[in-house]
């Protein structure tokens, strides 16, 4: 008993190594994960969860409600929420990267080869490693989809709806959209017992599971209904919309997609001649997820941050399917390892090198499926370091305003992140996420990256009376105009806001020769005073 265990262990060590390798080297602690972790410090610190203090309404300016409760229970016991977040999203990432094997271990007889191919095919794939210390609800979101799909159609004879049930029902809370992603897993049940006879069992199964997800998202919708007035969460207001703009965007989105994880389409090309054999048990509900996974991306215009974010919690499918060509390979000579494993070791050199930057296609072709349309086309891996250091500066920005700036001032900002959550400004969001009035106002733009077709300019809050127009760094020594946008002094607005300048105190970690520069309304001539 206690050496059959090492030797079931085994198998999966490389997958789990590989991960964590490529999961240290695309660390991305995103912009966008501070949203959350504002609504969970406004909540334990009783201010109930909203994003402005002082707002008329609270609004729905988060995606994932069960994790900002997660990481709220950090933040009440006193702990800063980036690094519990990121651990909790990798812990998930682990727990995907051995229970993915040892089910198709199971399901298909894997030999320990075979086993170990699937969590390195698994752990080499470039969004699986980056989603992993992202701080958002990516991957929980993944591992609960899986427990669902696990525990519903991992053995059809004996389905579990009761703890299918749970995981769905986790899945939903987690994502605005969980519920979404739950219905093609209860599809793919659905073409799995259409199609395979299981009669009542699997059948009933189906109905559980999707009755106590049902009932969960219910009780939360009257909840949203009832504290926010909305039965959707504001973040689909400004985010969802369809149109042939949006579409197109999706299409090139997905494009981007299989050409940085070849991986994806090699696989499901390598499992369409066993779509057809009776024993397609895994395959068809594998593929109904992926395929479906692909139209959602396309339907919703697809989304700015790397690697296939909005794709992500199809990704342990994906690796189903490589299992299953495996088992097929394995299969189809007498070299039970060099078969397979040549091609098995070709996707994971594919995977894994384009964590570093090398890439099966040539730039040249990438770029001719552009989706980020307000910034000039980057790599995946470049938007990868360009959303790291765009992190980085407006952490050090919100700290920054928390020395000058007084608490209840309000600021208008396009990056509500960090800037937010360490200077707890008043924030006017030009991406409406926590501002409705932007949604009520404006229409979708062209020529905009994904999740900001909605947005307006600094005069559409003048209003409002913000105390602060914006704030940037810039040398001590630099001319007034180093920062400001171009023809600045030109504008009515310049002429009712002064440029303060403040030194940066280097001994709290800012560049020395450093100072902030906060654009204020002043006393008396703000816009609508």
């Amino acid at each position: 008993m206690s050496s059959s265990v090492p030797r079931r262990l085994a198998p999966l060590l490389p997958g789990a190594a590989l991960f964590a390798l490529l999961a240290w080297q695309l660390n991305l602690l995103c912009d966008d994960a501070y949203i959350s972790f504002r609504y969970g410090r406004n909540l334990v610190e009783g201010h109930g969860l909203v994003f402005n203090l002082h707002g008329e309404e609270p609004v729905e300016g988060y995606t994932n409600f069960l994790w900002v409760l997660w990481i709220a229970l950090f933040q009440g016991l006193g702990f800063e929420p980036g690094l519990p977040a990121q651990l909790s999203s990798a812990a998930c990432g682990l727990a995907l990267v051995l229970w993915v094997p040892v089910h198709a271990r199971k399901r298909l007889e894997l030999d320990p080869f075979g086993t170990a191919a699937v969590g390195l095919f698994l752990g080499s794939l470039p969004a699986f490693a980056l989603w992993t210390t992202g701080g958002l609800a990516t991957m929980p979101t993944a591992l609960c989809l899986f427990g669902t799909y696990e525990r519903l159609l991992g053995d059809p004879e004996r389905p579990r709806p009761g703890q299918a049930g749970l995981f769905a029902a986790l899945t939903s809370l987690l994502r605005a959209d969980g519920l979404l992603w739950v219905g093609l897993v209860l599809a793919a049940g659905g073409v799995h017992w259409l199609r395979g006879g299981r009669g009542r069992t699997l059948g009933r199964g189906l109905l559980v599971t999707a009755a106590i997800a049902c009932a969960v998202v219910a009780v939360h919708v009257g909840w949203r209904i009832s504290y926010y007035g909305d039965y959707l969460p504001h973040t689909a207001r400004v985010k969802v919309g369809l149109s042939a703009y949006r579409l197109q965007r999706g299409f090139d989105y997905l494009m981007t997609w299989w050409l940085v994880m070849p991986g994806t389409w090699l696989v499901m090309l390598a499992s369409l001649a066993s779509l057809r054999r009776s024993d397609a048990s895994l395959l068809l509900p594998a593929w109904v997820v992926l395929v479906g996974a692909q139209l959602y991306a396309v339907w919703v215009g697809g989304d700015f941050m790397p690697f296939g974010r909005f794709l992500f919690s199809a990704v342990p499918f994906l690796a189903l399917l490589f299992a299953q060509a495996w088992g097929r390979w394995a299969r189809a000579g007498r070299a039970p390892l060099l078969l397979p494993g040549l091609p098995a070791l070709a996707l994971v050199l594919l995977g894994g090198l384009a964590c570093y930057g090398v890439d099966l296609f040539p730039a040249s072709l990438r770029s001719r499926f552009h989706f980020r349309m307000n910034n000039e086309w980057k790599s995946e891996l470049r938007a990868v370091r360009f959303m790291r250091n765009n992190t980085r500066q407006w952490k050090r920005l919100g700290q920054a305003l928390a020395l000058f700036t007084e608490p209840g001032e309000s600021i208008v900002l396009t990056g509500i992140g960090a800037i937010g959550y360490y200077s707890r400004l008043e924030v006017h969001d030009c991406y409406g996420l926590v501002s409705p009035e932007v949604a009520e106002a404006v229409e979708p733009v062209q020529e905009a990256s994904p999740g900001h077709d909605l947005q307006v300019s600094i005069d559409f809050f003048l209003k409002q009376r913000p105390n602060l127009l914006g704030a940037f760094f810039a040398p001590v020594e630099a001319p007034r105009e180093t920062g400001l946008p171009p023809g600045w002094f030109d504008h009515p607005v310049s002429k009712a806001v002064r440029i303060e300048r403040h030194p940066l105190p280097p001994n709290q970690g800012f560049e020395e020769g450093q100072e902030l520069r906060l654009m204020r309304f002043l006393p008396g001539r703000r816009p609508g005073g």
